[in-house]
């Protein structure tokens, strides 16, 4: 999965009518609550293996911050 991938398919998980892209500030989103948050935490254990908690999320600011905790490596 290529990043215009990611953005596009946790835009469609999160159920957001704004485009996300590398820099956007996930907390600035008027979806953005804990229920945004378990769904973040699912898609990506899902999609990537890789386990997520509540400090990860604290300390993710957007979409780029995401995309690093879970691993540039994982991306084409």
């Amino acid at each position: 999965m290529n990043v215009s991938e990611f953005t596009t398919n946790l835009q469609e998980e999160l159920e957001l009518e704004v485009s996300l892209h590398p820099d956007t500030l996930l907390n600035s989103l008027e979806e953005w609550d804990s229920m945004a948050a378990m769904i973040v935490i699912g898609y990506v254990g899902d999609n990537f293996g890789v386990i997520l908690n509540g400090e990860d999320i604290s300390k993710i600011s957007d979409v780029n911050s995401l995309i690093d905790r879970i691993g540039r490596e994982k991306f084409d």
